[in-house]
């Protein structure tokens, strides 16, 4: 699912790609899911959700989860 999130990014897709990547990030919230969902929000000018998920990664990466 993240390859096709990408591919609908690359495409200009960000409204397909932002719900591939929600359902991802609600099944598997890794530091690369999270980022990905971050970036397409930053593409989408939704830039206080974007910041949100980008704390949670490095929270997640300072505690080492991943």
């Amino acid at each position: 699912m993240h390859e096709l999130a990408r591919y609908y990014v690359s495409q200009g897709k960000t409204v397909k790609a932002a719900g591939l990547m929600l359902k991802l990030v609600e099944a598997e919230p890794s530091p690369e899911n999270l980022t990905l969902l971050a970036d397409i929000y930053t593409d989408q000018g939704l830039f206080d959700d974007a910041a949100a998920l980008y704390v949670q990664v490095v929270k997640l990466q300072l505690k080492g989860a991943f």
